[in-house]
């Protein structure tokens, strides 16, 4: 199982040089990878998508509702992990996101954010990296 962060989500819809990795991401969960995000991430792909600052984003975040249906939890002992993780490099929701894949279990992220790199008992996945992705929705 992999985490899916809000930016790959967010570069799929959009122009930019992670579209193709990310829409790679995207096709295979679609298809069946066992990949997985949060409430907190679709928030910040719907946060985007409403601030109209990129257009393409226009319905991303229900269709991404809809592939990554059930979401993994954000629960009360996932806040209180994330609010003991001392990252300098992260903000609050990547905070969130870190502590969330530590709860379930999951130890890959699918994101551009280098600051994930990091993140102890997380390996970063980045979305221009092709050999690394298909390996990782292969499995």
């Amino acid at each position: 199982m992999f985490f899916v962060d809000a930016n790959v989500i967010v570069y799929a819809a959009s122009r930019t040089r992670y579209k193709r990795g990310s829409a790679t991401v995207l096709d295979a969960v679609a298809r069946g990878a066992s990949g997985v995000t949060s409430i907190l991430a679709l928030e910040e792909v719907w946060h985007l998508e409403r601030s109209g600052r990129i257009p393409e984003l226009n319905g991303t975040a229900r269709d991404a509702h809809q592939l990554f249906r059930p979401t993994v939890p954000v629960t009360d002992k996932v806040l209180d992990a994330a609010l003991d993780l001392d990252l300098k490099g992260l903000g609050t929701a990547d905070l969130i996101h870190v502590a969330t894949c530590h709860e379930a279990g999951i130890t890959d992220i699918v994101t551009a954010d280098r600051a994930f790199d990091d993140a102890p008992g997380i390996r970063r996945v980045d979305p221009l990296d092709e050999l690394e992705l298909d390996r990782l929705v292969a499995s």
